[in-house]
């Protein structure tokens, strides 16, 4: 077994090198426009690109793993009708330094990193991470934990970073305030399994979640204190009136927060991952105490402090990823398929480099 590991990771390395010589690269891409502006899996494919060359302020990064993020299909349809095409995918990295750019002082050839891809001049292009090699921008970039592989810190990145955005909105900084109660809906997903172990990273004295009858254990396993199975019970009719400082909506359903705002407690928030999920104006009339935000993880938010900030739960065991399902670069419309049908229990993630050849490296 230990032969046919490394033969693996020779096999991996020698082909790395080989299509670094030769120039090209695999990478998963929209092959062309959809005039009708939505996300077409036919029209998703992997082939052969140039590498690309970093320029001022970017690094080039020998991509070992990613995941599936619900953005990577809707930037296609926000803003695809822009692009050229084939495009590059993907926005989520962890990998190895492979050049630097002008100006670049932070990093170094063979730092292994990770960071989500999401700077002002990337985000409505997405930085390409569904390949090989992807040139993003430095100031996103930070060390990688050498607690996780590089496969649980590919899966990881924008789902903490916008759940640490989130909440620390949420609690009007880096800690929740004493005996601090705080409702994660959608706990056993990508973003609610982040938020549920944030929450209680960052001192929220009672976590409450949503999940199916399934995945109580674990939900529990991850912090929370109370389950409220959305088969069978409305998490709206079990909570008391004005009993939760903070709801934490990681599924996004339309009137979500026409729901949320009577359990919320007086100056309490609202915070959500989709616009259509915020309060109605009747709502926010009624309850103008209560404060609402949809983040876009974007700019600021995915900044390389924010990213070391992740890293310090990551090292103080307050923080895992859960890895749903692993998926090759060739199969990523299978990845797409199993993100796009729901119901996943954490993370897909998206394995671009053997992870036993890690330590080749």
């Amino acid at each position: 077994m230990a032969l046919q590991h490394l033969a693996i990771c020779l096999s991996w390395l020698w082909f790395g090198h080989a299509m670094a010589r030769a120039g090209t690269m695999r990478a998963a891409v929209v092959v062309n426009r959809s005039w009708d502006f939505k996300f077409h899996l036919e029209k998703i494919a992997v082939m052969d690109l140039e590498i690309p060359s970093p320029g001022r302020g970017e690094v080039l990064v020998r991509v070992y793993a990613s995941n599936i993020n619900p953005v990577d299909h809707k930037i296609v349809e926000l803003a695809g009708w822009s692009w050229t095409y084939p495009h590059k995918l993907g926005y989520d990295v962890a990998g190895v330094v492979q050049s630097v750019g002008v100006g670049c002082t932070r990093l170094k050839v063979g730092d292994r990193v990770w960071g989500e891809a999401t700077s002002l001049m990337e985000a409505p292009t997405t930085a390409g991470t569904y390949a090989q090699y992807a040139v993003v921008s430095e100031s996103i970039l930070g060390v990688k934990p050498e607690s996780i592989s590089m496969l649980e810190a590919g899966a990881m990145p924008m789902v903490a970073l916008t759940g640490l955005e989130s909440l620390t909105w949420a609690a009007g900084g880096s800690q929740f305030g004493k005996n601090a109660t705080v409702l994660v809906l959608g706990g056993s997903g990508g973003t609610g399994h982040m938020g549920i172990q944030l929450a209680k990273a960052m001192g929220a004295s009672w976590i409450i979640t949503t999940c199916s009858e399934t995945h109580v254990d674990f939900v529990r396993q991850l912090g929370a204190d109370q389950v409220i199975d959305y088969h069978k019970q409305n998490y709206y009719d079990v909570l008391l009136p004005e009993s939760v400082d903070v709801v934490y909506d990681c599924v996004g359903l339309n009137g979500t927060g026409d729901h949320a705002f009577n359990i919320i407690k007086k100056h309490g928030s609202f915070v959500t991952l989709l616009q259509g999920a915020k309060a109605s104006i009747s709502t926010r009339l009624q309850r103008p105490d209560v404060h609402e935000y949809a983040p876009n993880c974007v700019g600021t938010c995915s900044q390389h402090q924010r990213i070391d900030t992740v890293a310090s739960f990551v090292k103080e065991g307050k923080l895992t990823v859960h890895i749903d399902q692993v998926f090759g670069l060739e199969d990523i419309v299978k990845a797409f398929n199993q993100s796009l049908a729901g119901h996943t229990t954490g993370k897909v993630a998206l394995q671009i480099l053997g992870n036993e050849s890690e330590i080749l490296v």
